[in-house]
């Protein structure tokens, strides 16, 4: 029995105010509110009744799940002390970020490169998803920029059925390295960009101009 509070586990604290005796009740310091002081204690958990010790659990990561979310193991945390209670494990979830695709929400964004060839006069080409691979046309006169979205290729919803879309952004790869043949080819090709007036864009202007005045 703890000599302090005589096995109650709480002890009382008098004190004097401009208003009299107050009384206080708290938690026995000696025995921890335990009523009883144990003299022999155990050497390896030095009357807690706890040792440490890793333990390796299976987690369910539910479809959806998204970075700094929290999933609560209930019941899977540590022991209190004397047969207290369990408490909770909480998972934090961090994404590792991925060679191909780029999370915006439930949707994934894909950069996908294509040839000037391409660009100009389309074609038909093998994307990554998720889940495999998926065919999509690109129209010709694709410019460098321009997002094709490929409906439910994306994330399943957390709790839902829904999926997002696989945004893919076309990327034109200009070559820097032609052979001779290459480079006869782009001289003809000079020849017909003569007869094409290309002006520059509006919002062009105004960052040329914000960038001098």
């Amino acid at each position: 029995t703890c000599p302090q509070c005589h096995g109650t586990g709480q002890v009382r604290t008098v004190r004097q105010s401009l208003f009299g005796q107050m009384q206080s009740i708290s938690e026995c310091p000696s025995c921890r509110g335990e009523g009883k002081i144990i003299r022999n204690k155990c050497p390896k958990c030095m009357g807690e009744g706890r040792i440490s010790k890793a333990k390796e659990i299976n987690v369910k990561i539910p479809a959806g799940v998204e970075e700094n979310q929290v999933i609560r193991l209930r019941g899977q945390g540590n022991v209190g002390p004397r047969n207290g209670s369990y408490g909770d494990i909480l998972v934090v979830i961090h994404e590792k970020p991925d060679e191909l695709f780029e999370r915006d929400g439930n949707n994934i964004i894909l950069e996908y490169p294509i040839t000037v060839t391409q660009a100009v006069l389309g074609d038909e080409v093998i994307v990554p998803t998720l889940t495999g691979t998926a065919k999509m046309k690109i129209p010709s006169g694709t410019q460098s920029g321009r997002i094709f979205r490929l409906r439910g290729q994306g994330i399943k919803g957390l709790n839902s059925y829904s999926r997002g879309d696989l945004l893919v952004k076309i990327k034109v790869i200009v070559p820097t390295k032609l052979s001779r043949e290459e480079i006869e080819l782009y001289n003809r090709l000079k020849e017909f960009d003569k007869k094409r007036e290309l002006k520059p864009g509006k919002s062009f202007k105004e960052k040329l101009r914000g960038f001098f005045f």
